[in-house]
């Protein structure tokens, strides 16, 4: 079975996407604000580690093959969740703030 390489891209997206429609949607509380800020400082790490990952030089220790690439995908993925959930770079904290700010100025102006 040959996987997409750009499966891993296809997930961020609709993560990335899942995000910004709590956000137009007008989010009921400042968790789904914080959530869509982490998410987002997720997919970003996420291509971070993926970048970081492919300056490493190959060994013949392990075989290459799509069970290890998949395996990889996780991996990266779930680190880059636990590093957003972690605080990671504060790239969420910010961007929760200013989305606060902005649906608090959204709401009033209605």
């Amino acid at each position: 079975m040959k996987i997409p390489s750009n499966s891993e891209f296809m997930i961020n997206v609709a993560k990335t996407d899942k995000s910004l429609n709590v956000l137009k949607n007008n989010p009921e509380s400042s968790q789904e604000i914080q959530k869509a800020a982490q998410d987002f400082e997720a997919v970003l790490l996420n291509m971070v580690l993926k970048a970081m990952w492919k300056t490493i030089p190959e060994s013949d220790l392990f075989e290459k093959n799509n069970a290890s690439k998949i395996y990889e995908g996780f991996m990266h993925t779930s680190l880059s969740e636990e590093m957003a959930g972690n605080g990671g770079l504060g790239i969420a904290k910010v961007l929760a703030q200013q989305l606060s700010r902005e649906h608090k100025n959204h709401n009033v102006i209605k």
